[in-house]
């Protein structure tokens, strides 16, 4: 049985380094490739004061780029015509959900994924984690496609069944 800890998540284009000009969007990647795009691809960037453009920070450990003062970002694959995730590898069957208590809820993360969610509960944590999944895998149901979803809790003195 394969499960989720490819390597297709940490090879989806991230940006190292990112400037705007009067001429456009420039992104390093940090595999060397460099992509330019013009302004207007990006209607909120075209009708920004240059001040705005400038402020922007590189998140997402690079996978995006996000305007505050604009409310709103690009995906760094998008630049390059892609998905904001890659496509789902059809061969992994199993999928190991991480389960964290923080605060008032709880936090699921789909592991080797860049996929999290979060619920009031535990059960509400588990339901979301499969529901995102299901989006993901364009499935309707995890147990009928033939996928596996193993949950890890790791606070579970603080799990009250």
């Amino acid at each position: 049985m394969s499960t989720s800890t490819s390597n297709d998540w940490m090879n989806w284009p991230r940006a190292a380094t990112v400037r705007v000009d009067s001429n456009g969007l420039h992104a390093q990647l940090r595999d060397g490739r460099e992509i330019s795009v013009p302004l207007d691809w990006f209607e909120f960037l075209a009708g920004a004061t240059d001040e705005q453009r400038q402020d922007f920070a590189i998140v997402e450990d690079g996978a995006a780029i996000a305007w505050d003062q604009l409310d709103d970002g690009i995906s760094v694959p998008s630049l390059l015509g892609l998905p904001e995730y890659p496509p789902p590898d059809r061969n992994v069957r199993s999928y190991v959900v991480d389960y964290r208590s923080e605060d008032d809820a709880w936090i699921a993360e789909v592991r080797g994924t860049d996929f999290s969610t979060f619920g009031r509960t535990l059960a509400s944590a588990k339901r979301r984690a499969r529901e995102l999944l299901c989006a993901y895998l364009e499935v309707k149901d995890l147990g009928r496609a033939g996928i596996d979803v193993i949950d890890e809790v790791q606070s579970p003195e603080a799990v009250e069944a």
